[in-house]
Formats: structure tokens, C-alpha cells, sequence
């Protein structure tokens, strides 16, 4: 519903329980370990329309991987374009704790363990299948409905880069998230290390100094870390298909890359799989 300037001030949408506004209403198959991924697999082949995502691990994970791993999944199955869950994992406690956030949320969901099929993939295979068409059904009678830019959250990502992408996709994109921003909605990046070389000019815009030493210091963990482990980021970052196409080095690629974030504020650095926690532009230190 566009105003007189012709901003577009409303889209029409699926309101959540929790008060985030999906654009789509997806059947979610979600494995959260990597045991039942190949089950979640054909749980989502016999589901028409549903999607799947899989974890391809899920034990042996400790401190700030498990955490991050834990809020990974969360972040998916509550999702604002998923309007149901089926949730399949081989670790129980696990899955008891995330159907209860989920339950807590008001977001259907329903979640089946192999320990309960006598470990036997097929068996959850088809309680997963008979479960999954229910929840279909159940989402399918909910209506789109007006709902003000504000509510969206939008994620900011661009791919294979080439020098046009820093010239016209990526600055459209970035004027895309200022009109977003301007309406009150949310908007991040990620990519931390495609920030080497342009980072000063995202740590200038940060709403207080501390907000431009976390880019700084983000930028410069990620690269400490290729460094320690003896990787060589010319050659890698930009990749071969990258250079090919014309672009020099990381800066250059960077330069680019940042341009897609247009020119707001920046709020904060948030963490990988972290939530930003107001309305504005966020960048998510996180791999490429």
C-alpha cells in the first residue's frame, strides 16, 4: 500500500504469535542433528512445498559453538516465513528443550526423536510424514494480512562479486535497506572478513564510538584467525572467479561489498545467529 511518494508504508503478510510478520508461510522440516538428517530429507521429498533444513552435526559441541549451534536452530524454526515446524533429532534433551522455546513462542511444532522409533529411520520417517500433513493443513488456512514495513527484518547478502556488483547491485541494494531502515524496519550484513580494507568507513558510521571499535575489533579477530591458521587470504578472498572477473584484491572486493548496507547509522555488532535487538542496521560479525 504505497503513500502518495510512492514509499511503500505496508505489505501484506503472515502475523506471527510472537509479533514478527512472515512473507511467506513455510512448512519447516528441520533435523537437528546429523543423524536424522537423511530421514528429514525424505520427510520433506513426501511434503510438497515444505522446507528442509539440516544440521550435519550436533554432538561434541561445547562453549560458544554450542551456544551458537543451539541459537542457529532456534533462529530457523522460528523464523517469521515458517508457519510450522517438524522437528527430527537423535538427542532428546536437545529436542525437548527447543520444542519448549518453540512452545513458548506459540510456533507449531511438532518434534519426534529416534529413540522413540526404536531407532528405526523409517518408522520416524513416517510418523514425521503423517505429523507434517496435519501442520500443513493447519497453516494452510491462515490468511495474509496488512502489516507495517517496520515489522520486517531484512538480511543483506550479495554472491560471486564481480566489479558491477560494486557499482550497481550491491549500492542498489544499500538503497534498498536506507528506505527500510527510514520505515523503521531491520536491516544487517554479515561476511566480517568482507569488510578487510573498508572498515574504518563502517566503523565512521557507528552510533557511538564503541559501536565503530567492535566493527574494527571484528575485523580484526577474523583476520588473526586466518592468519593463525596459516591461511594465505590473497588468492582465497577474493576467490578465482572473483579476479577473473576483474576484481584486485580484498579492499577492492570489500569496497564493493559494504555499498550494499547503504548509508544509516549502524546500530551494533551483533553475533552469528544473534537477533538484532531493535529496529535500525546491524552488522553480524560472522564468516563468509
Amino acid at each position: 500500500m504505497p503513500t502518495g511518494d510512492g514509499r511503500l508504508m505496508q505489505f501484506l503478510g503472515y502475523a506471527r504469535p510472537d509479533g514478527s510478520v512472515g512473507v511467506r508461510n513455510h512448512l519447516l522440516v528441520l533435523s537437528i542433528t546429523g543423524l536424522t538428517g537423511p530421514a528429514a530429507r525424505r520427510i520433506a521429498r513426501t511434503l510438497p512445498g515444505c522446507r528442509c533444513v539440516t544440521m550435519p552435526y550436533g554432538g561434541g559441541l561445547l562453549g560458544a559453538d554450542a551456544l551458537a549451534h543451539e541459537r542457529a536452530l532456534l533462529g530457523f524454526a522460528s523464523h517469521p516465513n515458517v508457519g510450522a515446524v517438524v522437528m527430527v533429532g537423535g538427542n532428546k534433551p536437545e529436542l525437548v528443550r527447543l520444542a519448549e522455546q518453540l512452545a513458548s513462542l506459540e510456533k507449531p511444532c511438532e518434534a519426534l526423536v529416534l529413540d522413540d522409533c526404536e531407532h528405526d529411520a523409517l518408522t520416524l520417517t513416517d510418523r514425521a510424514v503423517r505429523k507434517g500433513a496435519a501442520l500443513a493443513r493447519q497453516i494452510s488456512r491462515q490468511r495474509r494480512v496488512p502489516a507495517p514495513v517496520s515489522s520486517l527484518f531484512v538480511a543483506l547478502e550479495c554472491g560471486r562479486s564481480d566489479p558491477s556488483s560494486g557499482l550497481v547491485a550491491n549500492p542498489l541494494v544499500g538503497r534498498i535497506a536506507d528506505r527500510l531502515v527510514d520505515s523503521g524496519g531491520r536491516a544487517a550484513i554479515g561476511e566480517t572478513v568482507e569488510w578487510l580494507g573498508a572498515e574504518h568507513l563502517l566503523a565512521a558510521r557507528g552510533v557511538t564510538p564503541a559501536v565503530g571499535e567492535a566493527i574494527v575489533d571484528a575485523v580484526r579477530r577474523r583476520e588473526a584467525l586466518a592468519v593463525d591458521a596459516g591461511m594465505d587470504l590473497l588468492g582465497n578472498n577474493p576467490g578465482p572467479t572473483n579476479i577473473d572477473a576483474g576484481l584486485s584484491s580484498i579492499e577492492e572486493k570489500s569496497l564493493g561489498n559494504i555499498t550494499k548496507c547503504g548509508n544509516r547509522p549502524i546500530r551494533g555488532v551483533i553475533g552469528y545467529a544473534e537477533a538484532p535487538p531493535g529496529p535500525g542496521l546491524w552488522v553480524m560479525d560472522a564468516p563468509a
